[in-house]
Formats: structure tokens, C-alpha cells, sequence
């Protein structure tokens, strides 16, 4: 029997699997080829049955990350083994059949991060070496071979002093052009002792340090925001909260910070979603000015600095876990108690909410005009 925590794998048919191209049929990294949940297939199914109609296989590799696909390649970040014996591993599966082609095992140390909690950070594939990066529960980022032969790995429990805590929450790697960047809470000696949460770019060929940012304050927790990359007034950022409660946009290639904004009392575990310059942030924490939790809320991204003010803030809002997508001038994001809401962009207005489940913290996906969200509860809707 599997432990509760490891979901099966359904993959349901969809067009598109074969393709080699990042913006059609691939989904290279956490949240798609664009980080923003968005897919552009089309003819996608719109109802399904287990082991039914339009029900392809399922497999015992799940785990609480999302899986990633990039030409006829499924990959996966799970578990392995129980007890003394558990390790994390990257999976690779056949799309079309659910076969393993190769699994590639890395032990666990340097973390006191709970056995369930094992397997939390998505891998990352990169679209121009095929290379697969997964950052595990113990801090420690693995380069594979698209055929799951070992690169190289770096751990930053060793090397930066990395804690991982209880909570285990872990980023997922974020590739742009010959670096991969990941966020880490990490302490270290010199200019870089004093704890921080801080944002680590390492080349993506060889592993070695190109630069180390520290945008933000002393973090409350570690945390899981998924990083998004966006150009706004053409200036190409990286925009990811972090634990101290804050919201940053760096230069990806450099780490130069250009913007940050406080938006809660604990640490950030909701990606961003970009409209022009505006950016859509939100947590499910205390807000700064007020015991009451929650809160969506729209910046303006092009400023430079330390950003004091909103274009308009929704409290109330417990976004604590689910990522929002965009749709023109909608947001739809779920909290926590499992309804689906869409805000308007520019004013942030209440326009409907959808009660779909007990527990959420997935994102929701969008894709051929469809809206998929898969609850806490085990029920898939769209």
C-alpha cells in the first residue's frame, strides 16, 4: 500500500505530447513554458473516466510536486523507500504509456524535513540541453542528463548552511539562459552570514556560482513561491516572494534587485501573475497593518525601490497556497477553503466565486478555454 501523501499519476489524453517546442505541448517547469499556468493547446478533453473514456494509465510515482513534460518524456520528483531506506528521486516515464525509462536516487541529509514532506519541489527541464535540475528536501540542487545520467550537484546544506526545517517547503528551479536559479533560507560565514532567504544562480552546464542576492530581510519560515519571469517596460524580471514576507523582482541574469514590496508577517507561498507592469501578489498570512488575514493585491512593477502603496488591495483573501493565472483582464485564484474566484485586474472587484472542495492548495491551470483545479479532497474540476 502507498502512504497516503503519494497520489497516483493520471494522465488523461491530450494533444500535443510529441511536440518539441516549449510553447506548444511542453510543460518544461512548475507552472508551464511561460510560469504563469497558462497552456496555448488546443482540442483538449473535457471529461474523463477512470480506467474509462479518455483514461490512459495510472502509476503508484506520485508525490505533492507537479509533474513536468518535455518532448515524449514525463518527469516526476517523489519519494522512494520508507524509513532508514527513504530517498528523493527524479522519475522519468513514458508519456503516452506511464513506463519508467530511468529513476535517478539522491540520499537525504543535511535537513530535518518530515519523511511526508519529501519530494516537494517540481524538477526543471531545460529546452536547450534537454538537462533536468531538481532541488531536493535537504537543499541540495541535482543536474541529470535528459537519459538520467549524473552532471553535477551542489548542496547547499554543506555549503551555504541551508535550513530546511519541518516545513520542508522547497522551490522549485527556475531556468534562464545558462543559469539555473533556485531560493534557499541559507546562513554562511563573511559578507553572507547573517540568515536570509536568499536567491542562488549557478551555471547550468558546470554548477558553479554566478551570483548570490539577498533582496530581503530575515525570513520567518522557509518557503515555496513559484519564481515567474516577465518583461515589464522591457526590462526582463524575476519575480518571486520569499520568507520574510516580501516580494521581489531581480535581474536574472545579474541578481540586481530593482523592486521589493512587504505584504505579510510570514513567508510567501504564492506566485505572481504579470498584466503590462501590473503585478497580481497575495498571501494567506497577517497582513502588515492588521491582525486580519489575507490579502490579493495588484503593484505597479515598473517602479524601482522599496514599494510602499497598492493600485488596489483585496484583505480578507486567504491566498495561502494556490497560485493565481490570468485571462485579459480576469484573475482566478483559489484560497484555502477550496472556491475559485475571479477579480478584475484593473480595480480588483469580486466578480464570482466557485466553491469547488474542503481544502486547496494546487494551483489552477488554464488552458483551451478551460479552468482545471485539483482540490485537496481528491476531486479534479473545470
Amino acid at each position: 500500500m502507498l502512504k497516503t501523501s503519494y497520489v497516483l499519476i493520471a494522465l488523461i489524453s491530450v494533444t500535443g505530447w510529441g511536440q518539441r517546442r516549449v510553447a506548444l505541448g511542453d510543460w518544461p517547469e512548475q507552472r508551464g513554458p511561460t510560469r504563469d499556468g497558462v497552456s496555448q493547446e488546443k482540442g483538449l478533453i473535457d471529461k474523463w473516466a477512470l480506467n474509462g473514456e479518455n483514461f490512459l494509465w495510472r502509476v503508484p510515482y506520485g508525490g505533492r510536486s507537479a509533474p513536468v513534460v518535455m518532448g515524449n518524456h514525463l518527469y516526476v520528483q517523489n519519494p522512494s523507500g520508507r524509513g532508514a531506506d527513504e530517498q528523493e528521486r527524479v522519475m522519468c516515464l513514458d508519456p503516452d504509456s506511464g513506463k519508467v525509462i530511468w529513476e535517478y536516487k539522491f540520499n537525504l541529509f543535511q535537513s530535518d524535513a518530515p519523511a511526508h514532506r519529501v519530494g516537494w519541489a517540481s524538477p526543471a527541464v531545460d529546452p536547450e540541453t534537454g538537462n533536468v535540475y531538481a532541488l531536493s528536501i535537504a537543499a541540495q540542487l541535482v543536474a541529470l542528463s535528459k537519459d538520467g545520467k549524473y552532471l553535477w550537484d551542489r548542496s547547499f546544506g554543506e555549503e551555504w548552511g541551508a535550513f530546511t526545517t519541518h516545513g520542508g517547503r522547497t522551490m522549485s528551479p527556475i531556468i534562464d539562459g545558462d543559469l539555473v536559479i533556485v531560493s534557499h533560507a541559507v546562513s554562511n560565514w563573511g559578507a553572507h552570514g547573517n540568515r536570509a532567504h536568499r536567491f542562488i544562480a549557478v551555471n547550468k552546464r558546470t554548477g558553479e556560482i554566478v551570483w548570490v542576492s539577498n533582496p530581503g530581510g530575515r525570513p520567518y519560515d522557509t518557503a515555496y513561491a513559484a519564481p515567474a519571469i516577465a518583461k515589464i517596460n522591457g526590462l526582463k524580471l524575476l519575480i518571486c516572494g520569499l520568507g520574510d514576507g516580501g516580494v521581489y523582482a531581480l535581474k536574472p541574469q545579474t541578481g540586481e534587485k530593482v523592486w521589493g514590496v512587504l505584504i505579510a508577517k510570514r513567508g510567501i507561498n504564492t506566485g505572481v501573475v504579470v498584466n503590462g507592469s501590473t503585478v497580481i501578489v497575495s498571501h494567506g498570512d497577517e497582513n502588515l497593518d492588521s491582525n486580519e488575514m489575507g490579502m490579493v493585491a495588484a503593484i505597479d512593477g515598473a517602479q524601482k525601490g522599496e514599494i510602499k502603496t497598492f493600485k488596489w488591495a483585496t484583505k480578507g483573501f486567504l491566498a495561502g497556497f494556490s497560485s493565481p493565472i490570468m485571462d485579459g483582464d480576469r484573475i482566478y485564484q483559489s484560497e484555502n477553503g477550496s472556491r475559485l474566484v475571479a477579480f478584475d485586474v484593473v480595480t480588483g472587484r469580486q466578480l464570482w466565486k466557485q466553491q469547488l472542495g474542503t481544502v486547496q492548495k494546487a494551483p489552477p491551470v488554464m488552458a483551451d478555454g478551460k479552468i482545471y483545479v485539483g482540490t485537496e479532497s481528491g476531486k479534479f474540476s473545470f
